[in-house]
């Protein structure tokens, strides 16, 4: 299921983050009119001493002097505070909007990129792909027999394979590569640069670090068995779209589920070819 940013807080978040701007502008502004007035101070006490020389005049001219010197250090305290406070405020309006698009964009039980985030990645993985003519490939993966952990054992124990089989591929995606839970107990891998055969090795690491693995509980030490994943890999071909790709590569994942499951093809071969 997709995730949107809610709206209402888009919204909501705009408008606090221009009311606190529109708040600091005040600010300033009326300390500009403070200073203009400081200033128009000073000019006045600098005329008087012009014009009166005397003890008298002095002293009342550094009387003034430090009089307005104190208020504007005070106001200049005063905006440094309200500043600080609305640059606070805006900066943690900006960090809640960036934490909504992050939950917008994420898998909540897996932290992968959700299938809304995989698709927009997808698009622009091939349309780079196409303009600097590098390869691209996609692998679809798919936990073998999930139905039977979640029937037998119950979900908590399947969203501990879920978690297991994401932490899998996400160590083994680098750079600008992205790894996607791409629906249910299916996942999909994003290769930026790698060919056919190149993604079929990725894929085949992740079927091999898994392959062998046994999901044992802590405490109770109870024993799920085995853990193991299917994938199909089809590489970007000039005039994709995202709905072939997705299904030459779903075509080869339904071949390794049909050969067996535990292993990897790639899309226009007709055995598996086991990594």
């Amino acid at each position: 299921m997709t995730q949107e940013i809610d709206i209402d807080i888009v919204v909501d978040h705009s408008e606090q983050m221009a009311e606190a701007v529109q708040v600091m502008v005040e600010r300033v502004v009326e300390n500009q009119a403070s200073l203009r007035a400081y200033g128009n101070t000073l000019s006045g006490v600098a005329v008087q001493l012009g014009q009166d020389r005397t003890l008298d005049g002095l002293v009342q001219a550094v009387n003034t002097l430090t009089a307005e010197t104190a208020r504007a250090s005070e106001r200049n305290r005063t905006l440094e505070q309200q500043l600080s406070v609305s640059s606070a405020r805006i900066t943690k309006l900006r960090q809640d909007l960036v934490d909504a698009k992050q939950e917008s964009t994420t898998d909540g039980l897996t932290g992968l990129c959700n299938r809304r985030a995989f698709d927009a990645r997808l698009r622009r993985a091939m349309v780079r792909a196409k303009a600097d003519q590098e390869p691209m490939s996609l692998v679809l993966l798919d936990i073998d027999h999930f139905k039977r952990f979640n029937d037998t054992y119950g979900h908590r124990t399947g969203d501990l394979v879920l978690r297991l089989v994401a932490r899998i591929i996400a160590d083994n995606v680098k750079g600008r590569d992205t790894a996607a839970r791409y629906g249910g107990e299916e996942f999909a891998v994003i290769l930026t640069g790698a060919e056919l055969q190149a993604g079929a090795i990725v894929a085949g690491q992740m079927r091999a670090l898994l392959d062998g693995k046994r999901l044992i509980t802590k405490g109770v030490k109870q024993n799920y068995g085995s853990v193991t994943i299917s994938a199909g890999v089809a590489q970007f071909r000039p005039g994709d779209s995202v709905a072939s790709l997705i299904e030459r590569a779903d075509v080869a994942l339904y071949e390794a589920k049909s050969l067996g499951r535990n292993q990897v093809c790639t899309e226009n071969l007709n055995a598996a070819e086991r990594t």
